[in-house]
């Protein structure tokens, strides 16, 4: 068969990834080219001639009546420089296409297979690229690895005839598909990047990201938290076009830092249409663990869907992303201040639908800071250092005190609750905050110094509770309250991984009940820490009911009634004697 312009209108639809243009047409035989518009630079791209022959105009062509199809065609069809004949007849026979099954492995000709292909559907063109590709020669028809402009690769030189053009160096964050292409003029490439996939992460921030910023509600790229507290994840990855994949496999891979403690039993796994869909919200059910391969790592873990176009869901129509949410809780190895404590993922993804290889995405990122309370307990007048002076400190609503291990915070405890069920009562007294909580959890005792620190603490209100001052000294009748404010990158705006980027402030703010003064303190980036000093005051006070002064109090209160009875008694006595 000479005429071989609808047999290739079907092969063309093997360019899945590409826009095709044939310019306009001379009929005469020249050497052509094959622009590839790639702003990825790091491809290397071959071109394999399989079919050659000789190209004539429409006129030439449609002698007879025609068949209304327009355009340069190709005639006298020969096998190409760029493919092995050796077996390949056979490999057709023996493949599943059926169109092939009437050829003579002994005669066909290349004419005979395209005519084999003539009207074949866009699945039989696949198939038949796929094994073609098995036969491709050693050298291809032509190559570039040079990219040219910044913007595109050429393949030039080429005579005119039918090409498999194959991506044979694939960047690590690109993909590689086989094309057949006809060259009866300068073509033009296109490849898109819809089949790459993209992955992205997010930390919740509630206090300063109260918001949907497009990937839920208080998910952001930066956040701070208390240690021991819960912190939790999402991992948003993008499904990518899969048509020319017959598998397609898929892996997150999650690092996080020393100062965080994965849970490997908080993961959920979904697919969304979109990436801010709160599925716990709109009742869905999660994906079984069964479909997917969950491995913890040294510093991290992977998560690893073997093939993607079989997964729940993941080839609906409107599916876009696969969402994995996981909680990890800040440990005390957390890292205080800059620089922070950084958590990447990445994506492994299918990059070769004719054979094995995966791609990979560049990293993204997120950060969690946390920060530390130094306290100094001094004398109020001589601003001397005060040893002794024992503390509690409170959560903004004061119902939780936090529990401190080596100067660390290890978690929150109950103290106090409004709630009409499990009510408990704070502790008024030093004696009650021992008996309940002992000497070394949530107490904090100063220093010899005056020091006293912790660690681990989140951004906002805070209230210091003084419980046993030094011996001398009067105790606080108020609460101090204390606010550290930590001036973070919010609305997915930090994007350098820099972190002396994501956090760029740190203040303190104390007063002394709802009327003490005000007093306002800057912070340490590098360290996290914010220092504060509090006061106490000399002297004595009353003694409380009950004790040994009211004692003293009420023997000297008798002793005077006494003496004044008996003075009146011996005074009325004198009178009576004057009268007589």
């Amino acid at each position: 068969m000479k005429k071989m312009r609808r047999t290739w209108a079907i092969l063309l639809a093997l360019v899945l990834t590409v826009a095709l243009a044939v310019p306009g047409f001379a009929a005469a035989p020249e050497n052509y080219s094959i622009t590839i518009t790639n702003d990825q630079a790091g491809h290397t791209y071959e071109a394999y001639q399989i079919f050659a022959g000789t190209v004539a105009s429409d006129d030439e062509q449609n002698v007879g009546g025609g068949d209304g199809i327009t355009g340069p065609m190709l005639g006298n069809i020969t096998w190409g420089t760029g493919v092995n004949t050796d077996g390949l007849v056979q490999a057709l026979i023996n493949s599943d296409i059926t169109e092939f099954d009437a050829l003579d492995v002994e005669t066909a000709t290349a004419a005979d297979v395209a005519a084999a292909l003539d009207g074949a559907a866009a699945v039989t063109a696949a198939a038949f690229a796929d094994v073609v590709s098995g036969f491709l020669a050693d050298e291809p028809t032509g190559q570039t690895n040079e990219h040219v402009g910044g913007a595109s690769y050429v393949i030039d030189g080429l005579p005119a005839g039918y090409y498999l053009v194959r991506d044979a160096n694939v960047p690590a964050t690109g993909t590689a598909t086989d094309y057949i292409v006809q060259v009866l003029g300068n073509v033009t490439m296109e490849p898109k990047d819809s089949d790459i996939p993209t992955v992205e992460k997010k930390v919740v921030e509630r206090g300063k990201y109260n918001q949907d910023g497009g990937y839920g509600m208080y998910y952001n790229d930066v956040a701070d938290w208390n240690i021991g507290d819960r912190v939790p994840f999402k991992l948003i990855g993008s499904i990518p076009d899969m048509t020319a994949y017959e598998t397609y496999e898929y892996t997150f891979t999650d690092t996080i830092s020393a100062g965080l403690t994965l849970d490997m039993e908080s993961f959920d796994v979904y697919v969304a249409q979109d990436k801010n869909q709160d599925p716990v919200e709109l009742g869905w059910t999660e994906i079984p663990a069964a479909n997917y391969t969950l491995t913890q790592t040294e510093n991290g873990f992977t998560l690893t869907i073997e093939d993607l176009k079989t997964f729940p869901y993941a080839t609906d129509e409107g599916r876009n992303y696969i969402l994995v949410f996981y909680d990890a809780i800040l440990n005390e190895n957390a890292e205080i201040g800059l620089d922070g404590n950084p958590n990447s993922v990445y994506l492994e993804f299918s990059n070769n639908p004719n054979g094995d290889g995966l791609g990979r995405t560049n990293e993204d990122t997120v950060i969690v800071f946390t920060y530390e309370l130094d306290g100094t307990k001094v004398d109020g007048e001589n601003q001397a250092a005060l040893q002794d002076a024992e503390f509690v400190l409170l959560n903004s609503a004061r119902t939780t005190a936090a529990a401190i291990v080596d100067g660390k915070v290890s978690g929150w405890v109950q103290v106090h609750s409004e709630a009409a069920a499990g009510d408990i009562t704070r502790p008024e007294s030093y004696e009650e905050w021992v008996e309940r909580y002992g000497e070394s959890n949530v107490i904090i005792t100063s220093g010899a110094d005056g020091v006293f620190n912790i660690s681990g603490l989140d951004d906002g209100t805070y209230y210091l509770r003084e419980i046993k001052a030094p011996d001398g000294y009067n105790l606080l009748e108020d609460d101090l309250q204390i606010v550290i404010t930590a001036t973070t990158a919010n609305g997915q705006t930090w994007d350098d991984f820099n972190p002396d980027n994501a956090l760029t402030g740190l203040t303190v703010t104390t007063q002394l009940g709802d009327d003490g003064a005000r007093t306002d303190g800057t912070g340490n980036l590098d360290t996290g820490a914010v220092a504060i000093t509090v006061e106490n005051n000399g002297g004595s006070t009353l003694p409380e009911t009950g004790g040994i002064g009211t004692t003293i109090f009420y023997v000297a209160g008798a002793l005077l009634v006494l003496c004044a009875g008996v003075l009146l008694f011996v005074r009325l006595r004198m009178r009576k004697v004057d009268n007589e």
